[in-house]
């Protein structure tokens, strides 16, 4: 579609009452709903979810007031009152009782975060529905969203003045909001401490409690304390799931939740997203955990459909299919008999508090590959391929549909072109368990130019979707792009498709523990060590960049400040000594 035909939509849009009471999607989406309860027609033919934001005038009218939360009134503290007192240039707006007008402004921005943010794809009815719904009835839920929401303000506001969101230092306005997203923070945790200690909390308010104290405190960049919180969820949800199947007599659990009346199947699956991440950021699991997550749906994916019926029936496999390999390359790099490709820094780090995370997964394993290994990679290479099998059509199907629409943005297009990426991803990082020469990964080229093309795609489509210069992050949980473009800048030599990926990661945003940035430094060190002894070889169509085994240099190791000030990184060269053996090469950066 062209800009005219777009402009004369826009015009004719202009000229019709706009409606109040449309669905979130249809307003993200920018289309006339119809309103229909319990689902309007356009999100039944987009097989999307429908739901409404509740109506501020029932509020006022009080027939919704049963069901809203009301704090026991208390004198705010000092610190409170002057954080509140200096963020009351914000306009007035309709409250929920017990609210006041900062809490209800931050509340606002959480809601309006979630329904832009996630662009429909993962995690959208968790977030804009579940929570909100719940918030109203757990008052530790409803400080969190408050304090969420302040901290994305704080974000927005850094980023909006041309300052990174984990500087140290970050304008007054920013800090501002930084502080009483603090104050709300640390009121939620004390509700939820002390219902754990009464005894009053049940797993699904600690899962609930977990999700969101990850999500901040991934959002403040504090990534040890909430991989702990996380790992701590992780083997909750793994207790429940067990005691809750052998109670109900199933020897196979269902896709998600045994119990969704209890525990809802977005929760689980939020707590499995979480797995995921973790176990690709700062695995210490044990190997009885891997090898119970390996087997862990081995049933279900057995008889994994054909063709999927929908965007939601395809991503709820897909999470189960990565996760369980995920645990795979996890556990075979940790349980075989493995060459060490890391050392100690030769420059010690600066300061006293670091974090250090290897990322096994996304570093190319050097161990020896025994027969069960090889076994086990080929039933789930597989695995992932059979979904990707029964992905394509419908996946085709969305690509059609984006060419036809009538808007520039296409939710379901973003979900499908995030989930293709991270199928692709996963097929090269399950291949790569027994690649043991590096020079291998070039007859992957055309997966790492496709995982760019997508890529390229999905940041067009937030430009179009967000373009007013703001801070594009979120605190959602779920896997984006930035790790998917990570195999692309560690294991991709082609110079140009790697230059293509860290153009990207240098102007996408933050995505839950994954911080673009510095992956694409990551990128940039790598492909400085490699290009040094790079041949180039004249060709009919140019030239090709050669880089020989010796000069290919694999991610080892990383070092990097709480408070985002430097980073320390660490490849080695496998081969790269003059006696064949490896080499280590270092680098700091001071942001």
């Amino acid at each position: 579609m062209d800009a005219t035909s777009i402009n004369k939509i826009r015009l004719s849009r202009t000229s019709t009452p706009r409606s109040k009471g449309g669905c979130i999607m249809c307003k993200n989406r920018r289309l006339k709903c119809d309103e229909g309860k319990p689902a309007c027609i356009r999100c039944i033919k987009a097989n999307l979810v429908c739901a409404y934001v509740p109506n501020k005038r029932q509020d006022d009218r009080g027939s919704l007031r049963l069901h809203v939360l009301k704090p026991k009134a208390s004198r705010p503290s000092p610190q409170l009152q002057n954080t509140a007192s200096s963020l009351r240039f914000m306009a007035p707006s309709s409250i929920y009782l017990g609210e006041s007008e900062i809490d209800n402004r931050y509340f606002r921005h959480f809601q309006q975060t979630a329904a832009m943010g996630l662009d429909g794809a993962w995690g959208w009815y968790l977030w804009n529905q579940v929570m909100l719904q719940n918030s109203h009835q757990e008052s530790f839920i409803w400080h969190s969203i408050i304090a969420i929401g302040a901290l994305l303000k704080s974000h927005d506001t850094a980023y909006s003045m041309g300052m990174h969101p984990h500087s140290v230092i970050v304008p007054e306005k920013a800090k501002l909001h930084r502080d009483f997203a603090m104050l709300k923070y640390d009121k939620a945790v004390k509700l939820l401490q002390k219902a754990v200690c009464a005894g009053t909390a049940n797993p699904r308010q600690a899962l609930f409690g977990c999700i969101f104290i990850v999500s901040f405190e991934m959002l403040v960049g504090n990534r040890p304390l909430a991989i702990k919180h996380a790992q701590s969820g992780i083997l909750m949800l793994q207790e429940w799931r067990t005691q809750k199947a052998f109670a109900l007599g199933k020897t196979q659990s269902p896709l998600l939740s045994p119990a969704p009346l209890t525990i809802e199947d977005e929760i689980v699956e939020a707590i499995q997203n979480l797995d995921i991440q973790i176990t690709t950021l700062m695995d210490d699991h044990s190997l009885a955990h891997h090898a119970e997550v390996m087997n862990d749906y081995r049933i279900t994916i057995a008889t994994l459909p054909t063709a999927f019926a929908s965007i939601r029936e395809a991503q709820i496999y897909l999470n189960l299919v990565v996760r369980r390999i995920c645990h795979f390359i996890a556990m075979a790099q940790s349980s075989t008999e493995s060459i060490t490709l890391t050392k100690k820094f030769d420059n010690e780090p600066p300061g006293q508090i670091s974090s250090i995370t290897s990322m096994d997964i996304y570093s190319t394993p050097y161990f020896k590959v025994t027969d069960a290994v090889r076994t086990q990679q080929v039933q789930f290479a597989t695995e992932i391929a059979n979904w990707m099998r029964a992905f394509a059509p419908l996946f085709e199907k969305s690509c059609m549909k984006r060419e036809d629409e009538e808007v520039p943005f296409n939710c379901a297009y973003n979900a499908a072109a995030m989930m293709q990426m991270q199928a692709i991803a996963t097929t090269i990082l399950t291949a790569g368990i027994v690649i043991r020469n590096e020079m291998e990964y070039d007859r992957f080229n055309p997966q790492f130019r496709a995982l760019v093309d997508l890529a390229t795609v999905v940041v067009e489509l937030r430009q179009q979707r967000k373009k007013e210069i703001t801070w594009a992050g979120g605190f959602w949980i779920d896997i984006g792009i930035t790790p998917q473009l990570f195999v692309v800048v560690t294991r991709c030599r082609d110079p140009v498709i790697r230059r293509r990926a860290i153009k990207l990661l240098e102007g996408w945003y933050i995505e839950s523990s994954w911080d673009p940035r510095l992956i694409a430094q990551i990128g940039l060190f790598i492909m400085e060590v490699e290009e040094e002894t790079a041949v180039d070889i004249d060709c009919v169509r140019g030239n090709k960049v050669i880089i020989p085994e010796a000069a290919r240099a694999v991610f080892s190791r990383i070092s990097e400040d709480s408070g985002k000030e430097w980073v320390l990184m660490q490849c080695v060269l496998k081969n790269g000594g003059v006696d064949g053996g490896p080499v280590w090469r270092e680098k700091f950066i001071k942001w």
